[in-house]
């Protein structure tokens, strides 16, 4: 066989090598998935997302500027997703890295030494200095030829590990999000208490100075008097609960918008002041694709799918082809001249015989953690299901429960009206009034909190769905 016939040869084989891969073929985990969520209540809507949709500015379907102008802050002002972005860009460099692999490496080096040589040293020749000068300036470049995918299944792992940081980044935004969004519906509840309670208060102190008076009148005994008081005294202590409980959601705000707690303040509303977004839910199948946390977990199963290539390739050659030349002389005149000049060319293989089982190890290691990961990334597919039902039972129990609290408030008032009559006509004692009152706070109260519970839900719902519908 000719010279020309063998390189036609090794070329061919080499070629044939440089397309092989040792990692698995990937292929997503399946992972049994129900066609339609069951607790999805009647007159809501299914959407089905798709992958590229953006996830929106789902809190401005809430209807209101301040809390538009607190989420923008988000991106800009809080730290956790500065740590997000700071990792998804080290995973992005990671990434560059990797790709630097399929290019050859190429550097320059040069001396000028003087050096001594020793009286003793082997093979010298009689008429050899002493102190000579070397001087030499040239370069250097090596470049690995990928045969087994080491360099290709290096990259494809960590370009899934880009993208699973680029899902994490986005994970991170959606959770800060909700909780500002959560934080800041829930101040505006207690708001909505707060104001209830305030006038509940103005009237009880106003009607037990009327009390304390026509009791030292003797016009009635001192009951009601008393009675309106400690209400008046347990009223303030509620009051005290909850400026600490708005106080602190102010707080939890400031520190998700990147601002100073002692320096943060925001302008009082109501609960009643937002709109109620319509409810829409996605196939649950939709969850693979569109929350940034199953997104993510994917990504790092594919990623140690590649690992296990990289670990495999390990079995076999390194070979490189490199190429070092430049010009050496003893003396500094003239050192770019021809006669100068010297190189050396040529591949380089390099194969670890025994190693005590040690690239076993790192092979099993590696599908070990490929199947670890699948494992975790089925569970937080079932956790999310779960969690979408979750949210849905809730809020189509509190839906229904709703009718059942404006009920509740409708016969309240109706009551504390005809005890009020009642009392003006002299048929009842004004603690029957006060009564009525407290149970017709009690259903306000609790008309707030159901009001504050649905707008968060459907925070939930967003949170859990992986973004607006």
């Amino acid at each position: 066989m000719s010279n020309n016939i063998r390189r036609l040869f090794g070329i061919g084989l080499l070629s044939l090598c440089y397309g092989c891969s040792f990692a698995p073929d990937y292929k997503r985990p399946e992972v049994q998935m129900p066609s339609d969520f069951k607790e999805i209540s009647q007159g809501w809507v299914v959407a089905k997302p798709a992958d590229q949709m953006q996830r929106g500015s789902w809190w401005k379907n809430f209807g209101d500027p301040v809390l538009d102008q607190l989420v923008a802050k988000t991106d800009a002002g809080n730290f956790q997703i500065a740590a997000a972005v700071a990792r998804y860009e080290n995973a992005s460099a990671f990434l560059a890295v990797n790709n630097a692999g399929l290019y050859p490496q190429i550097a320059v080096t040069g001396a000028a030494t003087e050096n001594r040589q020793s009286a003793g040293r082997p093979l010298r020749g009689a008429n050899q200095p002493n102190i000579y000068d070397n001087n030499f300036f040239g370069g250097l470049a090596t470049y690995e030829l990928d045969l087994w995918g080491r360099v290709r299944s290096g990259i494809d792992s960590a370009s899934a590990l880009a993208q699973a940081s680029q899902e994490d980044l986005e994970s991170v935004r959606l959770i800060i999000q909700a909780d500002l969004v959560n934080s800041y519906i829930t101040m505006r509840g207690v708001e909505s208490q707060q104001a209830i309670l305030q006038r509940d208060l103005d009237l009880y102190q106003k009607q037990a100075d009327l009390m304390q008076k026509r009791y030292k009148e003797g016009i009635n005994s001192g009951v009601d008097f008393y009675r309106l008081q400690g209400l008046v005294e347990a009223g303030r202590i509620q009051e005290k609960a909850l400026q600490t409980r708005r106080a602190q959601l102010e707080h939890v705000i400031a520190v998700l918008v990147g601002e100073s707690p002692s320096s943060f303040s925001l302008p009082r509303g109501s609960v009643s002041d937002f709109k109620l977004p319509p409810i829409a839910v996605s196939i649950p199948s939709t969850l693979l694709e569109r929350r940034p946390d199953v997104a993510s977990a994917e990504r790092r199963v594919a990623a140690s799918n590649a690992e296990i290539g990289v670990a495999r390739s390990a079995f076999f050659p390194v070979i490189s082809l490199s190429a070092f030349g430049g010009y050496q002389t003893a003396n500094q005149a003239n050192i770019l001249a021809a006669p100068n000049a010297f190189w050396t060319i040529g591949p380089l293989a390099f194969l670890t015989i025994f190693d005590g089982g040690r690239r076993s190890a790192i092979v099993d290691q590696a599908i070990a953690r490929n199947a670890e990961n699948t494992a975790v990334y089925k569970n937080i597919v079932l956790s999310a299901i779960k969690e979408v039902e979750d949210v849905l039972v809730q809020l189509k129990n509190r839906e229904e429960s709703l009718i059942n609290v404006e009920n509740s408030l409708m016969y309240s008032d109706k009551t504390y009206k005809i005890s009020t009559a009642r009392y003006r006509e002299g048929i009842a004692s004004y603690l029957e009034i006060v009564d009525a009152a407290i149970e017709k706070s009690k259903s306000e109260t609790i008309k707030v909190d159901y009001q504050t519970q649905l707008l968060v839900d459907r925070v939930l719902l967003i949170k859990s769905l992986g973004g607006y519908w």
